[in-house]
C-alpha cells in the first residue's frame, strides 16, 4: 500500500503574486468556515465536502497566485526513497509555506484557523500545517490510489484539506478525486471551483485522469513530533540508517543531518 509521508519539505515560491489581485486580497473580509459541521461529517464518514467554501473572489485570486508559482514534477514514494514516475503520479507541485502573495497568505490563515477549531472538535493534537499547490495538465494520467498518512501510529498527518481552483471545470473534464470513506463507501468528488474537501489523511484516495488543466491547493494538518517518528519508523522498518533529501538532490545521511540540509537545499 502506497503511503505518502513527506510533509516537512516546503519549496518556497517567489514572493510576488499577480499585482492586480493584491489590493483586493488585502481588503477582503476574513474567511470563515463551519468547523462544527465539517467535524460532524468527518466523524460520520471520514470526510466532508463544502461547496462555495471560501468565495468566488478568493478562488479567483488564489488560483492566479498559484498558477504564477514555479512548480517541479512531483515525486512518489518507492520504498523509503522518492522517485519520478509519471505513470503513477503525473502532477507538478510547489510548497507554499513562505509565499508572501496576499491570496496565499489569506488561505493559509483560513486553514490555520480551521485546524485550530478542528483540533478541539476532533481531538486531533495537530500543531502545524503544510501547503502544496498541484497542477495536472490536460491529458495527465492522475495519481494512483494511496494514503497521505499511515493508518497506524505514529501518524503525522491527521487531515487533508484540498481546495479546488478550476473555474473552467465541467462534467466531461474528468479529474475527479476518488475517495474510500471510513464506512466502506467510495465517493467521486468533482474538482469544482471553490470546493473544499477535508478528509482523514489515512483514507485511501486517488486522482483520476483529467481532460483539462486541474489545479488544487492541498493543506495537511499534522503533528510535528509524530511526523518525525513516522519517518524514523519507516526507515527502521526498512533497516535503513540513512535518509535522503526529499528535494531529490541526492544528499543522504542521518535524519538530523538531512533535516538541516533540507532547510538550505535549493534543488528543484
Amino acid at each position: 500500500q502506497l503511503v505518502e509521508r513527506t510533509a516537512r519539505l516546503e519549496i518556497s515560491p517567489p514572493a510576488a503574486a499577480p499585482s492586480v489581485t493584491e489590493a483586493a486580497a488585502e481588503a477582503a473580509p476574513p474567511i470563515t468556515l463551519d468547523a462544527a459541521a465539517i467535524a460532524q461529517a468527518i466523524e460520520a464518514t471520514g470526510y466532508c465536502v463544502v461547496d462555495d467554501a471560501l468565495g468566488a473572489m478568493h478562488a479567483e485570486q488564489l488560483g492566479a497566485a498559484c498558477r504564477a508559482v514555479p512548480k517541479a514534477p512531483a515525486t512518489i514514494q518507492e520504498g523509503t526513497d522518492r522517485i519520478n514516475d509519471s505513470k503513477r503520479r503525473d502532477d507538478s507541485v510547489a510548497f507554499l509555506k513562505d509565499s508572501k502573495a496576499p491570496p496565499i497568505e489569506r488561505h493559509r490563515a483560513a486553514m490555520e484557523g480551521l485546524r485550530l477549531q478542528l483540533n478541539n472538535q476532533l481531538n486531533l493534537n495537530t500543531d502545524a500545517c503544510s501547503f502544496m499547490c498541484a497542477v495536472y495538465e490536460a491529458g495527465a494520467s492522475g495519481y494512483v490510489k494511496h494514503r497521505d498518512s499511515a493508518p497506524t501510529k505514529p501518524s503525522g498527518r491527521k487531515l487533508t484539506a484540498i481546495y479546488y481552483l478550476n473555474p473552467n471545470w465541467h462534467a466531461n473534464a474528468k479529474g475527479e478525486l476518488r475517495l474510500w470513506d471510513s464506512t466502506g463507501g467510495v465517493r467521486l468528488v468533482e474538482p469544482r471551483n471553490d470546493r473544499l474537501v477535508v478528509f482523514r489523511s489515512s483514507l485511501e484516495h486517488e486522482v483520476l485522469s483529467t481532460k483539462i488543466d486541474r489545479l488544487a491547493l492541498t493543506t495537511w494538518f499534522f503533528n510535528r513530533l509524530e511526523l518525525g517518528l513516522e519517518l524514523i519508523k519507516e526507515k527502521r522498518d526498512a533497516q535503513q540508517d540513512l535518509f535522503e533529501c526529499e528535494r531529490g538532490c541526492g544528499f543522504r545521511g542521518p535524519f538530523a543531518d538531512v533535516e538541516k540540509h533540507e532547510e538550505a537545499c535549493k534543488y528543484v
